[in-house]
């Protein structure tokens, strides 16, 4: 069983292409730390946001900034990476801990960022989890619908999402969190069901989804994600 669950996300910068030799190794930084802490009964306990000034690039490219709102002048006072790493540790705290992200480039990134920066990684962060592969799974989704961006995901299994907030590091790891709590706590059962229900098979009897779950369930999704006070887990996430 774990003491705590950590979902993360990162925002990052590309590396200045003039740094050329940095940039053979290391092709970007991270900008942006958001991280949410979910007990083992499936309860959100705290929340972590932490903005952080790159080392090689002196300003914060546009399509970043288009994709994410975050402008150069908001990491000003942002702190070094070093410091940002520190600090997320310190907040994961002590326990046995399982941190989930949506796709692995969260994890290679800050790997790679801690070993060129020479910084431990932290070893209390070694057990991860790529939601974005295991939530289809758990769920049967299979086919195109399998690899699914986040937003898209929120969206299809009922999760009201902000499009002016997304590609945010602590919102997005708030996203991450309503798709994760139903597993800890047992309640993705009735999903799961619910898509099997409303599924079709196509020519190739590949199962795929006749529409977003949300607008066949009348949101009944949303009220089951944001309701958390199910005892039942599943062990394997627990």
């Amino acid at each position: 069983m774990y003491d705590y669950h950590i979902i993360l996300d990162f925002e990052m910068n590309p590396v200045d292409k003039k740094n050329n030799e940095v940039y053979k190794l290391l092709r970007n930084e991270i900008i942006e730390m958001g991280a949410v802490k979910v007990s083992s009964e499936g309860k959100i306990v705290d929340k972590f946001s932490c903005m952080i000034k790159p080392e090689y690039n002196r300003k914060v490219v546009n399509y970043i900034t288009r994709l994410t709102g975050i402008k150069t002048i908001d990491l000003t006072d942002g702190k070094s990476f070093s410091e940002a790493v520190d600090d997320l540790k310190r907040w994961i705290g002590d326990g046995k801990i399982r941190v989930y992200s949506w796709s692995d480039s969260d994890l290679i990134q800050l790997k790679a960022e801690c070993m060129y920066k020479e910084i431990e990684f932290p070893q209390i962060m070694n057990d991860w989890q790529d939601f974005q592969i295991t939530y289809p799974e758990i769920m049967g989704i299979k086919g195109e619908k399998a690899l699914m961006s986040l937003e898209k995901a929120a969206e299809w299994y009922g999760v009201s999402v902000d499009k002016k907030k997304v590609h945010r590091a602590l919102y997005d790891a708030q996203i991450t969190t309503e798709l994760v709590i139903p597993v800890l706590t047992g309640e993705y059962e009735k999903q799961r069901l619910l898509i099997k229900k409303y599924s079709v098979k196509n020519k190739n009897e590949e199962i795929r989804l006749s529409s977003s779950l949300s607008e066949l369930c009348s949101n009944i999704f949303n009220e089951n994600i944001t309701d958390q006070g199910y005892s039942t887990r599943l062990e394997k996430y627990a």
